[in-house]
């Protein structure tokens, strides 16, 4: 096997073939995926985890239930590819991913998103020994699932500008500019590649897996995830908190980015561009927010990533005003109108 860090193998029919090359599997996915896809899984020694949460004291529980498995697949969208990861360090037995959407990048994230309280909280590490891009599967997933995986491509925009302030101020990361101008290389590709991503097409596809791996790769090397999990991601976070809601991840990420870009003055033109063509509906109603919910998020924000000790960026190096709230979210609401 590829002694990459993430190796990745890119084909057809592969749930089957993995699954018949090893006995005693541990499948994490969720009962609509299993019953869509278990017809591929011909090995009879298989055991079923189906995930509904990633509430860490759940989940130090949940994976005591079960025994007796060699190695682990995370079959399905993030919450099943960060279940695999917890099950797979618990009993420490090989990890495989094969994701069904792309609609988030956790198959490829050293580390796993747990929640305490609902809360977003990034841990552990652990790589997987394969990861499986099957495009049978990906082309049949929802096409709005695999949209959203452009949220984690243009969250690399206003994080890694929180990345530069970080290093400046708390000096605990050095920033890296090398890394920096790659990651305006990605989002020009993006931009070329939108067209083919938006009707779910196989080269849109691998190019969204090819861009999440190189971004997985640098973070690996760094040992954190700045430069692509920023403020951006503490707009949907909080507003998660205040609705008590779980959203589509890109498609609320990219909503965290439209405004953090603002607040950023940071490329924000290029951000709304990116967005539109990507047709991720980020309006309230998609959503299922009102425009009070977004502007209770945005009015909270400095004071929710101080609450969390989530680390310095640009919400903390800039206070959100009332003023600014309502201009931007008069802008949002021309930008992405109802109707």
């Amino acid at each position: 096997m590829n002694q990459e860090k993430y190796p990745v193998t890119y084909g057809r029919n592969l749930l089957t073939t993995l699954t018949d090359s090893k006995e005693n599997w541990l499948i994490v996915t969720d009962p609509v995926i299993w019953e869509k896809l278990k017809g591929q899984v011909k090995q009879d020694a298989i055991q079923l985890y189906f995930v509904t949460t990633m509430e860490k004291k759940v989940m130090e529980e949940e994976v005591k239930t079960l025994s007796g498995f060699t190695q682990v697949l995370g079959l399905g969208g993030g919450m099943a590819a960060d279940a695999a990861k917890l099950w797979a360090t618990a009993h420490q037995v090989p990890l495989y991913q094969m994701p069904t959407a792309l609609s988030v990048n956790a198959f490829l994230c050293y580390k796993t998103a747990v929640r305490y309280d609902h809360v977003v909280k990034y841990e552990g590490d652990i790589l997987p020994k394969e990861i499986l891009i099957d495009f049978d599967i990906l082309e049949q997933a929802p096409r709005h699932l695999n949209l959203s995986g452009v949220g984690d491509l243009l969250s690399c925009l206003t994080a890694s500008y929180d990345w530069k302030i970080n290093a400046l101020i708390t000096k605990s990361h050095a920033f890296d500019q090398r890394i920096y101008d790659e990651t305006q290389e990605m989002l020009d590709l993006l931009a070329e590649y939108m067209g083919d991503i938006v009707q779910n097409k196989e080269p849109g596809l691998r190019f969204i897996v090819r861009a999440y791996k190189e971004i997985a790769e640098h973070s690996y090397r760094m040992r954190h995830t700045m430069w692509e999990d920023g403020s951006e991601h503490n707009v949907f976070m909080n507003l998660e908190r205040i609705t008590g809601r779980q959203f589509l991840h890109g498609q609320a990420v990219c909503l965290g980015v439209y405004f953090m870009s603002a607040f950023q003055d940071n490329q924000h033109e290029r951000a709304v561009s990116l967005i539109q063509r990507s047709e991720l509906d980020i309006r309230p109603q998609a959503l299922q927010v009102t425009i009070d919910d977004i502007r209770q998020a945005l009015l909270t924000l400095n004071q929710f990533v101080r609450d969390q000790h989530i680390r310095y960026s640009i919400c903390n190096a800039k206070a959100v005003t009332a003023e600014w709230v309502e201009e931007i979210l008069a802008k949002y609401q021309r930008d992405f109108p109802v109707g």
